[in-house]
């Protein structure tokens, strides 16, 4: 019986304890709930659910949160640490099927050395690009980086003119000419959303480099080369190729070429490739003198093209004639001196025979020199013959001028008063 009655009286006194802070006017604090409920007490809003973090606790990525016990962990959104997930969760140097994927490489890239040493906060870091508490896998079609919507992704910042200012970026508007692109098309009108290629197969994932780095991955034609494996063995066993993998700035790279965000199929008339447009492209290394005498090529190789029966007939608007890489092949060329050379003498019957040029030419004519220039004596018949005419144009004219300025003189005093 005394046990019943201590037991009421202790419940009794506990009560009284409790009720005393709201009988003298002080509101009870209720206790923060432990782990992810405390913040969703607040963050409503905010849920893991269906994230990859689903079963992480927000003091993972906010670590640095630790308000007293009864007390909210922060006062305002400005006070809530920025996640580290290098730092934190990320912190292993992996070894992916691609290079730059681990995200450990994100700190020596040009987003990163911005952002963690820097501490310029307009630039891409982990959450722009993956999501905040959204985060899915890449293969989900609803990710941002999921390989459909990574251009739109890459866009939000690459396509904005403010950004593209503020930081002088060469390219202003590569989503637009990205979605023209033959790999733009391939993607957004074909689907073909594992075969096309997407910025981060040009650029890297989390390596991305400054435009102007040494060996920048978007330039090097080994990139190109993971895709067009058949046509980057072409290339590297050719004069420029070779040249390219040593790191010579000098050589013509894929992008030089055939453009950057612009690639546009070959026969495509907009194509820097396009027959039309081949001398163009080529003259952008072979009409510089500078480069030229560097490495001991002629100058005038356009020129003389330009004025040849081909360059002439290709300016008139002829489709089927040669251009400069119907006799040097596209990505083979190789010097007249090497043996695999399209304009080896071995080789040029074969060369000028091809189906739609000249089939059946006789080895001698496939011989004819086809970079003359008529100016100067070397080019042999052509030069005499331009100057026996350029003479009798000049002779006419003199005779001309004899006869006509007497002849008017004799009719102006006829007709004199």
């Amino acid at each position: 019986m005394r046990d019943i009655i201590r037991l009421i009286l202790a419940v009794l006194a506990a009560a009284i304890v409790a009720a005393g802070p709201a009988a003298a006017g002080q509101a009870a604090m209720p206790a923060v709930p432990s782990g992810n409920a405390a913040c969703r007490a607040c963050h409503k809003e905010t849920s893991l659910a269906g994230s990859v973090h689903e079963a992480r606790a927000c003091l993972d990525c906010h670590s640095g949160l630790a308000g007293k016990p009864g007390e909210p962990p922060h006062q305002a959104k400005k006070d809530i640490p920025q996640p580290t997930c290098l730092a934190s969760c990320h912190t292993k140097l992996t070894l992916p099927a691609k290079p730059g994927e681990s995200p450990q490489a994100y700190a020596d890239s040009v987003h990163g050395q911005a952002y963690l040493q820097r501490g310029t906060q307009d630039v891409a870091r982990c959450w722009d690009c993956h999501g905040k508490h959204n985060i899915k896998r890449m293969s989900d079609q609803e990710s941002p980086v999921n390989r459909a919507n990574i251009p739109l992704m890459c866009s939000r910042c690459h396509a904005d003119m403010n950004v593209v200012l503020k930081y002088n970026i060469h390219a202003e508007a590569p989503y637009q000419e990205y979605r023209q692109s033959v790999h733009g098309r391939a993607l957004f009108e074909k689907g073909l959303v594992t075969f096309a290629a997407v910025c981060t197969d040009c650029h890297g994932v989390h390596n991305i480099q400054a435009a102007g780095t040494p060996r920048l991955q978007a330039k090097n034609p080994e990139t190109c080369g993971r895709c067009h494996v058949l046509i980057f063995d072409q290339y590297k066993g050719s004069l420029h190729g070779q040249e390219a993998l040593k790191g010579n700035p000098d050589v013509p790279f894929c992008v030089d070429c055939h453009g950057e965000h612009t690639v546009a199929a070959v026969n495509s008339e907009q194509a820097p490739t396009a027959k039309g447009n081949i001398a163009d492209t080529c003259s952008t290394c072979h009409a510089r003198p500078d480069i030229m005498k560097k490495y001991g090529v002629p100058a005038d190789r356009i020129k003389t093209f330009i004025e040849s029966f081909h360059g002439i007939a290709i300016g008139l608007g002829d489709k089927a004639e040669a251009n400069c890489t119907s006799c040097h092949s596209a990505h083979d060329i190789r010097p007249a001196s090497d043996p695999k050379s399209s304009i080896h003498p071995s080789q040029l019957a074969k060369t000028c025979g091809q189906p739609n040029c000249h089939p059946g030419m006789p080895d001698k004519i496939a011989t004819a020199r086809i970079h003359r220039d008529v100016s100067k004596s070397p080019a042999g018949a052509p030069y005499y013959v331009q100057k026996v005419l350029f003479w009798i144009v000049i002779a006419s004219a003199l005779v001309t001028l004899v006869w006509f300025i007497p002849e008017m003189v004799r009719r102006f005093k006829r007709n004199a008063p």
